[in-house]
């Protein structure tokens, strides 16, 4: 096959990849309520501003992968706990 004809359906791959996560996500903005819009706005609004006013900490590939050990580790026990108390 040639190089042209490779690039060409890569191409077509990611537009439809694209498109199926534009597809996606229209789907999913018109799931949320308008408290949830406005929630996720603030947030954004309120991440920028930490970033600008240096607010944030890095993480290398090790720290980052601990931190999402932590996170889900923390979500799991949330969940174990909620389902106990019932």
């Amino acid at each position: 096959m040639s190089e042209v004809v490779r690039d060409a359906i890569r191409r077509m791959q990611e537009d439809e990849a694209t498109k199926s996560a534009r597809t996606w996500l229209t789907d999913f903005e018109a799931g949320l309520t308008k408290g949830e819009r406005q929630g996720i706005r603030r947030g954004v609004r309120q991440g920028i501003k930490d970033i600008e006013e240096g607010r944030y900490q890095e993480y290398n590939a090790d720290g980052l992968r601990n931190l999402a050990k932590d996170l889900v580790a923390a979500s799991a026990k949330k969940l174990a706990g909620r389902s106990t108390a019932k």
